[in-house]
């Protein structure tokens, strides 16, 4: 077992919010339905929005939280197995988004199970929350666009 303070779980979902803003920018680019174009960059603006509320969760306060326990074998469950890089295809990103959001649902989901502090655990329950969303919304385009057109 790997013991992670608060501080690096905030710094992980940073990240994760940053990769997942790239990935929704990118996947508005290549869109060519207006629909997807905006539901993309609606999806971006909330993962910057996410990031911002990271990034300012007080550093003091997070030293006070009590440490959390990540048990090693379910972080892989939490992390996508497709890499991000710049040249992906429509339906791979539509892939890594699926797969992305999932892991992230599952991540926020899990940390709020770590913390005894109430407000952190509605924060990550309400970014959860949003995160289920996000795939539901993915899944639909990704039934329409690829299944649908291969």
């Amino acid at each position: 077992m790997k013991f992670v303070t608060l501080e690096d779980v905030i710094k992980f979902a940073i990240d994760r919010e940053d990769t997942a803003y790239k990935l929704y920018k990118r996947a508005a680019e290549l869109s060519t339905s207006i629909a997807s174009k905006k539901m993309f960059e609606e999806l971006a603006q909330e993962e910057a929005t996410h990031k911002d509320v990271f990034i300012k969760i007080d550093d003091e306060k997070a030293e006070n939280h009590k440490l959390c326990t990540l048990p090693e074998s379910s972080i892989a469950k939490y992390l996508a197995d497709v890499p991000f890089r710049e040249n992906l295809s429509y339906s791979e990103i539509l892939a890594f988004a699926l797969k992305t959001e999932e892991n992230a649902y599952q991540l926020y989901k899990a940390a709020a199970g770590m913390t005894d502090d109430p407000k952190l655990q509605k924060i990550l329950m309400n970014f959860a929350d949003v995160e289920l969303g996000h795939r539901r919304k993915i899944e639909i385009i990704y039934e329409e666009r690829v299944l649908t057109e291969g």
